[in-house]
């Protein structure tokens, strides 16, 4: 069921009077909430219900009872296990399973491994990372725990189980537990649902039907100047659709009385990648920092160590995102990147205070570019179905007869060169809006607002818009 879809409409709205006329109770409210969210899992398959019902018991049992009798080192352990164990079956089997598969035939040995016809269920990457989050607080007796179906909406809430953000039981769980509820800036709740739906509707779904999906699909296909306006599009496309779903989610949850951490600030003004990954898809860097860089060690044990320790973390978060090689190189190169950012910061130091000159302004935009065009690079690895088609299309961008198929393409690629410049100045008119919406009474919103989004409708490509990151 689609956040946009009629069914999650006509859904939405009776649970929604629902849920606010038992305002006076927040317990039968969380009840109304699992129940809601469970509905929504089980929509798109009965069986990925049933793994979110089971993981979640495995949690409660290991945070909430085994706690009390196993040290922190074994529940940490335990919780490894489940969760390897759980992308291994659920995510990476059919992968694993193939290439196990090849090396037993080229050893000579016959063995036929087992197959599973089982998709990865509806959010696993991320109410595992929400499991994480909880039972570490509670062995780091930073919470306390909390009663069993607390648990359960805490890992099952469904506006956050799709795609993130990743919710922190020590931010998340007192809303859960909380003694009174209320709609939160309902203004800017509808106005971010606006937001979400023109990223998404227009700009993603314009870009990926008209210049992502083509290409991709078949860079051979297409000159260098076309793979180059591609690599532009995906890069916008992604962006659009990550924090246009992020805008939706966090819409919904305010008008449910949930407060969701921020996961984007625009990332394209980033001067280097470490820069990139402190506003891109936020609540993901700060876990990996948290609960991966740190626990290895972090920085405490000299540059050689920290740098060793960043790059593992970016290959986790590579291999996070999906199966196979073109997922590890992409986190591979974040994490030389982050490296040799590290050792560039080491050697130079960075200017503190914001730039005043003109060459202090200029060096910032260069960075700027630059950065984008790197994160471009990595996001060909991100996009492309295997690593074959990776290389073809960076073979593509190489090949003889690049200046006139550069001319050919001149009018989109200039176009994405000025939306990269002009990013800044709409990241500044966002926050403007940000500043001045309550200034206006809500009864001059209805009428522009609806003719403004008849246009987005009319100019959007038909058909639903998908979310990216719901298929991590």
């Amino acid at each position: 069921m689609n956040f946009f879809s009629f069914e999650f409409i006509a859904c939405f709205t009776p649970f929604f009077l629902a849920y606010w006329l038992c305002q006076k109770n927040v317990r039968l409210q969380n009840i109304l909430l699992i129940t809601a969210s469970y509905l929504f899992v089980f929509s798109f398959q009965a069986n990925f219900a049933y793994v979110l019902a089971g993981y979640t018991l495995f949690i409660y049992l290991l945070a909430n009872v085994l706690s009390g009798y196993l040290s922190s080192r074994w529940i940490y352990s335990l919780l490894g296990i489940g969760i390897v164990g759980s992308f291994i079956v659920f995510k990476y089997y059919g992968f694993l399973q193939e290439s196990l598969q090849g090396v037993l035939n080229q050893a000579g040995i016959e063995a036929e491994l087992p197959t599973l016809a089982m998709l990865a269920p509806l959010g696993l990457s991320f109410y595992v990372f929400h499991s994480v989050s909880y039972v570490v607080s509670v062995c780091r007796k930073e919470i306390e725990k909390a009663p069993f179906w607390d648990v359960v909406l805490y890992l099952c809430f469904f506006p956050s189980i799709v795609a993130g953000p990743i919710n922190r039981a020590l931010t998340f769980m007192p809303q859960v537990q909380a003694g009174s509820r209320e709609i939160i800036d309902y203004k800017k709740a509808l106005l971010l649902i606006i937001l979400s739906m023109v990223k998404l509707f227009l700009f993603s779904a314009y870009l990926s039907e008209n210049f992502v999906n083509p290409v991709f699909s078949s860079p051979v296909s297409y000159n260098a100047g076309e793979n180059l306006v591609a690599v532009y599009a995906y890069a916008w496309n992604i962006y659009f659709n990550f924090s246009g779903y992020t805008n939706l989610v966090t819409g919904i949850a305010m008008l449910l009385g949930f407060v969701l951490p921020v996961n984007f600030n625009a990332p394209y003004l980033a001067t280097n990648l470490k820069e990139f990954w402190a506003r891109w898809h936020i609540s993901l860097s700060k876990f990996i920092r948290d609960y991966v860089y740190i626990p290895l060690g972090g920085n405490r044990k000299g540059t050689f160590r920290m740098n060793i320790n960043a790059f593992i973390a970016m290959v986790i978060s590579g291999i996070w995102h999906g199966v196979g090689l073109p997922f590890i190189i992409w986190g591979a190169l974040h994490g030389v990147g982050i490296v040799l950012i590290n050792i560039k910061h080491k050697l130079f130091p960075l200017h503190q205070g914001p730039a005043t000159s003109i060459w202090q302004k200029t060096n910032v935009w260069l960075a700027r570019i630059f950065t984008f065009h790197v994160v471009c690079l990595t996001w060909i690895f991100f996009r492309s179905a295997t690593f074959n088609d990776a290389i073809t299309m960076l073979t593509q961008l190489t090949t003889g007869g690049w200046g006139e198929s550069f001319l050919t393409s001149a009018p989109m690629l200039i176009a994405f060169w000025g939306l990269l410049l002009l990013y800044p100045q709409c990241v500044a008119l966002y926050h403007w809006v940000g500043r001045h919406y309550q200034r206006v009474s809500w009864i001059y919103y209805p009428l522009p607002l609806a003719l403004f989004m008849t246009l987005v409708f009319i100019l959007s490509p038909s058909g639903m818009p998908g979310f990216i990151y719901a298929n991590f």
